[in-house]
């Protein structure tokens, strides 16, 4: 046994790093990735009825079907938005920004300028298309794009920052009326879009995002304000505050995506009806104040192109990308993570003790235990990240602790379907089916070589088998044999107990081993009786039947029962070995056996055995039969016959015992006229007239009264024959 605990204990040692590094590495591939984006996706989710409120300061001026309506098919002429910002001016916004790319002038330049000359911010665009079909056609090296400086204190490899080495940038009268800011948001692998830039490398120049701007515009602060770790975070910092954003080694921000819900929209149409309707006027409480608000301009209508898939749904309008970044930034509503190496000490914690622990439970506690651990653990990823925004890793956790625990138990099955069959060869022809289910369920082997327990060794034998042999055939023989001891070996196994051999006709058996139950003594008392009541039914059997010699009518079977500590193993050659028993309990119950004759009865069983059954369940009447020393033995033993099944005892053979039993008070009290008038009143009510205790004492007072033991007599008997 300690060597299969080492074996357990060496597999799991061995099992854990293996899934973990084939975990991690999963964690770091696409499907891997996109795994753990999947269960992302499924928590924004879950977690959208809860969403607050975003920031207050954020508002999405939607580009809608309304506006599609009001001011004509897109693009509308720049003489639209030039409206929106010159009736803007009565409400000033603490930026308006525009997601939408300027970068083609109009067929009026004095478009253009009008534009201009109200723009507080614009977009540009860093763009993956060829060279020649830009503006600028080399490498971008300009400190400024447009109006907007490039940011300076940068630490970390800007090589991997989000860009390329040309860009797009709003015409020269837009540009250098306002703050660039770019809108870059590469998808996923997946095509749903998770992180957004907050700088863009554009050539050698790495410039702020659309977002990053629109909060440094509404601070009235520019790019020197802002210290860029990559891999870290991005400082900016205010006149009387400082935000610290976290970013990626490529400059992004994992976007805290919160309901569409959750965001202020004013319809683009709308805002400029309000906006000319209240001119002058005093703005009405149920409408967004707009000023000192961040204005986030940008398309929603489902015919226009700038929508994609996001977590919440796959047709999202790509202004929320921006709007759920900034109200983050302005929140402090950032998604975190655990730091991994808790996480990876926490699960090899978790998934080795559960496998240890487990390794000796019920296959169905093997699997339920895990299955609710896992539940658990995703139950809590969920909570944390409604409640904190915290990120915890569900995809590799999950699937690695589904492999160790799933490793584990298909050793488990493998161990014990080979125990199985190795238990079954060696014990299935002997022990009940039931036992042999035991054992293998147990996961406990018998001990080989021998040990030491307590069990009720059981012998029988066919009362004058010698005659038998005269008068039958061998074939006749045989078949009589193999009847009778099935029968008896089938009422054996069905009561626990296990088969240790046969000799001839006599069956020896134990009950208690190899696997230790209790009642083990109750189960072999319940046996012999159920023996003695099938050779009865098999007699009535054989005589209907016919063809066979009296001597089979008459058949009669000897039982003898002892309980108490045993050697119990294989024992035998290096070639060929036997599941056995031995010692002085076993050799008792074959005396038992052979001494039944000697008191004229066919169940005879110890004072041991009979403790143990009735502690066990007292159903079961027993005959006080004598108290003697065996041949072989010094010490003296109390011997009882086993009668029957309580409910089943007959008055009259009830009186007989009470009868029996007030003869042996007198017996012990060297009263043999008393005794023997008691004898002889059970007598008459014995069930066998020919042969039964009540003779045999009686016989025996006679002997004691002729030959009187010495004075000091203890009531012991000493048999002078096995």
């Amino acid at each position: 046994m300690q060597k299969k605990k080492r074996g357990s204990l060496g597999f799991v040692i061995k099992l854990l790093p293996a899934v973990l590094l084939l975990a991690l590495g999963l964690d770091h591939t696409r499907l891997g990735q996109e795994l753990e984006n999947l269960t992302l996706d499924w928590r924004f989710q879950v977690r959208a009825r809860f969403d607050p409120p975003a920031h207050e300061k954020v508002l999405i001026v939607a580009i809608d079907e309304e506006a599609l309506a009001a001011f004509g098919r897109w693009p509308w002429t720049r003489e639209v938005h030039a409206q929106l910002m010159a009736l803007l001016s009565q409400r000033p916004p603490a930026a308006a920004a525009f997601d939408l790319l300027f970068t083609e002038p109009s067929a009026d330049p004095a478009i253009d300028q009008k534009f201009g000359d109200a723009l507080v911010l614009l977009s540009s665009s860093i763009t993956a298309a060829a060279a020649e079909t830009l503006e600028h056609a080399s490498k971008f090296t300009a400190e400024y794009a447009g109006n907007t400086k490039a940011i300076t204190r940068i630490e970390g490899d800007v090589g991997r920052i989000i860009g390329n080495d040309t860009g797009l940038i709003p015409v020269p009268i837009l540009a250098e009326s306002s703050h660039t800011g770019f809108v870059n948001s590469p998808p996923g692998t997946d095509g749903v879009r998770r992180e957004l830039p907050l700088v863009v490398r554009c050539g050698t120049r790495v410039f702020p995002s659309l977002v990053l701007q629109a909060l440094l515009q509404s601070e009235g602060l520019d790019t020197d304000a802002v210290e860029v770790l990559l891999g870290r975070h991005i400082r900016v910092k205010g006149t009387d505050k400082t935000w610290e954003i976290p970013i990626d080694a490529e400059g992004r921000l994992t976007v805290n995506y919160r309901h569409p819900h959750s965001f202020t929209v004013f319809p683009y149409a709308g805002l400029v009806a309000k906006l000319a309707e209240f001119q002058g006027k005093e703005w009405p409480k149920e409408f967004p104040p707009v000023a000192g608000q961040i204005l986030l301009i940008g398309q929603t209508a489902t015919g226009l192109s700038d929508l994609g898939p996001t977590p919440h749904s796959p047709q999202t309008p790509l202004v929320l990308i921006h709007a759920n970044a900034l109200s983050s930034i302005l929140k402090g509503d950032f998604i975190t993570k655990p730091d991994p190496l808790l996480v990876i000490a926490v699960w090899i914690v978790l998934a080795f003790v559960t496998v240890l622990v487990l390794r000796h439970g019920s296959i169905l506690v093997s699997i339920l235990v895990p299955a609710l651990m896992i539940v658990a653990y995703v139950g809590a990823a969920f909570f944390f990240f409604q409640k904190e925004s915290l990120h915890l890793p569900v995809a590799w956790p999950v699937l690695g602790f589904v492999a160790v625990e799933g490793g584990a138990l298909l050793r488990r099955l493998m161990i014990e379907l080979r125990a199985k069959s190795r238990i079954t060869g060696m014990f299935g022809t002997y022990v009940a089916p039931d036992v042999v289910k035991q054992m293998i369920s147990s996961g406990e082997e018998p001990k080989l070589g021998g040990q030491q327990s307590e069990i009720t060794a059981f012998f029988s034998d066919i009362a004058g088998f010698s005659s038998f042999s005269e008068k039958l055939s061998a074939e006749q023989l045989v078949n009589l044999m193999n009847d009778y001891l099935t029968e008896m070996t089938d009422i054996l196994h069905d009561n626990g107990g296990t088969l240790d051999k046969f000799i001839g006709d006599a069956i020896v058996g134990m009950f208690g081993a190899p696997l230790y139950f209790e009642g083990h003594a109750h189960s072999a008392c319940r046996a012999a009786l159920l023996i003695q009541k099938r050779q009865i039914e098999l007699r009535a059997k054989w005589r209907q039947a016919g063809g066979w010699p009296d001597i089979v009518y008459e058949m009669k079977t000897r039982i003898g029962l002892n309980s108490g500590e045993a050697i119990i193993g294989n024992m035998g050659s290096r070639r060929r070995f036997n599941y056995t028993m031995m010692g002085d309990t076993v050799n008792l119950a074959a005396r038992s056996e052979s001494g039944a004759k000697s008191y004229g009865v066919y169940t005879m069983i110890t004072g041991e055995t009979k403790t143990l059954a009735q502690q066990f369940k007292d159903d079961i009447v027993f005959r006080f039969l004598d108290r003697i020393v065996v041949k072989g033995r010094s010490k003296p033993v109390e011997m009882y016959e086993l009668v029957g099944f309580a409910n089943e005892v007959s008055a009259p053979t009830r009186e007989c015992l009470t009868m029996y039993q007030n003869g042996m008070n007198l017996y012990f009290r060297q009263d043999w006229d008393g005794a023997k008038a008691w004898f002889l009143e059970a007598l008459s009510r014995e069930t066998h007239q020919d042969s039964n205790p009540s003779l045999v004492m009686l016989e025996r007072c006679d002997v004691m009264k002729k030959h009187p033991p010495p004075a000091d007599w203890d009531g012991v008997y000493v048999m002078k024959t096995k």
